[in-house]
């Protein structure tokens, strides 16, 4: 597709028909996939409902908060401590530069969402190269997919997972930022 897109814009004036058609094929697919992000919370909302009823809120909610604590932990003395040591970086600097992306990435549960965030996050406010960045960011998001899973288990897989996701993913953004500082302090790019 890319190639074609390319052939389109050499091609020039006479491509142009085309190259409109593509970009208006693109413009309905964010939509949708804008619309469909909308509406997930409540999707999430009502597979997470039938789990909580069958296993009690306060199991669920003890579980999830030493979940978030590991995750947390980790993120605060690891990252922050590479940062601080590897990155000659204060890790409070860190964490506050990075929370937009930290927190976009918590609410969407995708790593790849979050690049365009997370780039903007390094290079603004951390002062990260675009060659580190653009490199650091892209191979270091995790892309997980869930296949093969029997129809039945699905929805309590999706309502468990989400709310385990949300922090893991998070966790994992941070660290590819995290990575970012210290590469920049490590690589001479000159």
């Amino acid at each position: 597709m890319i190639y074609e897109q390319i052939i389109l814009i050499a091609i020039g004036e006479k491509g142009e028909p085309l190259l409109k058609v593509i970009d208006s094929c693109n413009e309905v697919c964010l939509k949708v996939i804008s619309t469909v992000m909308y509406f997930t919370p409540i999707g999430v909302f009502c597979t997470i409902v039938p789990v909580v009823e069958a296993n009690g809120i306060v199991s669920l909610a003890t579980q999830l908060i030493i979940l978030y604590v590991a995750f947390y932990g980790f993120a605060f003395i690891v990252y922050g401590g590479a940062v601080k040591f590897f990155g000659k970086t204060s890790p409070f600097k860190f964490f506050r530069a990075i929370m937009p992306a930290a927190l976009n990435a918590f609410g969407t549960c995708s790593s790849s969402a979050t690049i365009p965030i997370s780039k903007s996050c390094v290079e603004n406010e951390l002062g990260v190269s675009n060659q580190i960045s653009s490199i650091a960011i892209a191979s270091f998001a995790a892309l997980a997919t869930m296949a093969g899973l029997p129809a039945g288990v699905m929805g309590v897989y999706i309502s468990i997972n989400t709310l385990c996701d949300m922090g893991a993913t998070c966790v994992n953004v941070i660290g590819d930022m995290a990575g970012c500082v210290v590469l920049q302090e490590k690589i001479d790019l000159k």
